[in-house]
């Protein structure tokens, strides 16, 4: 029988999701009112938005005063301060990239734009995008999102997105009596092209990845791969039912994924999580092997000519 995997998305009126709120009963309830149970081996995926409201992690930008060095950094990217000073508490910048800047090339954002004002205006609000170390995650703008908030206001992600998670994830198998697992996604940039796609930030109840490194293939040999990133793979299948703009789908269930039960999370997983000796220790190695390489190449060039 063909193997088939669902995405089911939960709508959530926006005006339901407050600070203090009980995220998991009202997801629960929420699927229940909408004709769909949960079942044992389903993944709810729940976007980091919905989180950070539930928390309180909401910021009025008039209420936020920023430092000398927001000020400093903002004046030199042309940010805005105190947008700069949420993202300088939360982590610390790791790579900047001139948002503004770039739109004088042949850019990619005037081809996917809906019109060209409309891109010209979200470029100017988000000239500059600071890719940020928040903890072991690398988010871009340290995961603060003005989309979807009110006026004025924009959120950032939960603390510890793996804990959150596995609060949510006990409070709704207690709730169902069910055997699920949680994803908390958020959206984030593509590193070697154009585009979006959601991410895992924070797990809890699967393996985030795959233990089958070095697993038979077809034909017996061992494989180089098999740890596949089965937590970011359903966030971002799960994106495609979120939408990015007035969907009001916060939630989707994931279903028919294999999953295996575990107390791991994204943090277990991230590079950012090696200790600084052996982070530093790998880029070298890395480093001296690529200039290794391209030394021979252009020796093998001269003497090819």
């Amino acid at each position: 029988m063909p193997r088939r995997i669902e995405v089911i998305g939960i709508q959530i009126d926006k005006r339901e999701v407050v600070p203090g709120v009980d995220l998991a009963d009202l997801i629960v309830r929420k699927a229940h009112e909408q004709g769909v149970e949960i079942r044992d081996g389903d993944i709810l995926v729940i976007t980091s938005k919905i989180v950070s409201i539930a928390m309180g992690r909401l910021y009025r930008l008039d209420e936020v005063k920023p430092s000398v060095a927001a000020r400093l950094i903002a004046r030199v990217t042309g940010a805005d301060p105190r947008v700069v000073e949420l993202i300088l508490r939360e982590g610390e910048p790791i790579l900047v990239i001139p948002v503004r800047k770039l739109d004088r090339l042949a850019h990619p954002y005037r081809k996917y734009a809906v019109s060209e004002g409309a891109a010209r205006q979200a470029i100017e609000q988000h000239p500059v995008i600071f890719m940020t170390r928040v903890g072991h995650l690398a988010l871009s703008d340290a995961g603060l999102d003005f989309s979807n908030a009110p006026p004025g206001c924009c959120t950032l992600p939960p603390k510890d997105p793996d804990s959150v998670a596995r609060a949510l994830m006990m409070r709704i198998r207690r709730l169902t009596g069910k055997r699920v697992a949680v994803v908390i996604a958020d959206t984030e940039a593509l590193v070697d092209r154009f585009g979006s796609r959601d991410i895992a930030i924070g797990c809890a109840g699967l393996r985030p990845v795959r233990r089958e490194f070095g697993a038979p293939d077809l034909y017996g040999k061992p494989k180089f791969g098999g740890v596949d990133a089965v937590a970011d793979a359903v966030a971002t299948a799960a994106g495609l039912v979120f939408g990015q703009t007035a969907e009001s789908i916060p939630v989707a269930i994931v279903r028919g994924v294999e999953w295996e039960e575990s107390d791991e999370g994204i943090r277990s997983v991230c590079y950012l999580s090696l200790s600084p000796k052996t982070r530093v220790l790998a880029a070298l190695l890395i480093i001296l092997e690529t200039l290794k390489v391209r030394l021979l190449l252009k020796i093998a060039r001269l003497f090819s000519n």
